[in-house]
């Protein structure tokens, strides 16, 4: 559910940023396809991020979710600047794979605990559970852990490293 213009250009953005990482990250690299993908995954996260930094609705003010949109934000940057100057020349290609895929890894991360506090805190409460801020921060964690856990796992496996 969105309450504003801005919530849902940020929910289309993270659903198109969704989509177009998954084909990234499990198909080949490099060439024009990738290439497209990539801008237009990069120009969503981009949008996912400046809207997620417009967003008051959790707590009111600057928290805990506007820190990661600033450091994801930071993270497609460096991911785009490597990839566009191709520089370090030795390095650039695994230093964009790791920006680019712990962006999405954090994109995951973030879709799966909203999603998640938006299905397990109406169920823990159907069940008498009481809502409380720290219930909701432990969901969020968990959740968070989890996918970036699997992402480490995904993210090393598909490294640039191990095909050198």
């Amino acid at each position: 559910m969105t309450h504003s213009l801005t919530g849902l250009i940020h929910l289309l953005s993270a659903f198109l940023a969704l989509g177009t990482g998954a084909v990234i990250f499990f198909r080949p690299k490099a060439g024009a396809l990738h290439r497209r993908l990539g801008y237009v995954y990069a120009v969503s996260m981009l949008t996912v991020n400046l809207t997620a930094l417009l967003i008051y609705r959790v707590t009111g003010g600057f928290n805990f979710f506007h820190a990661f949109a600033l450091i994801s934000l930071t993270g497609v940057a460096l991911g785009l600047r490597h990839a566009i100057t191709r520089r370090p020349k030795e390095t650039w290609l695994i230093s964009h794979y790791y920006w680019m895929t712990w962006s999405y890894a954090g994109l995951m991360a973030a879709f799966v605990a909203e999603s998640g506090t938006r299905l397990v805190l109406p169920f823990l409460r159907a069940r008498g559970v009481e809502f409380s801020m720290g219930l909701f921060w432990a969901v969020v964690g968990l959740l968070s852990f989890a996918v970036i856990f699997t992402g480490r796992v995904l993210i090393n496996r598909h490294s640039p490293l191990k095909r050198a």
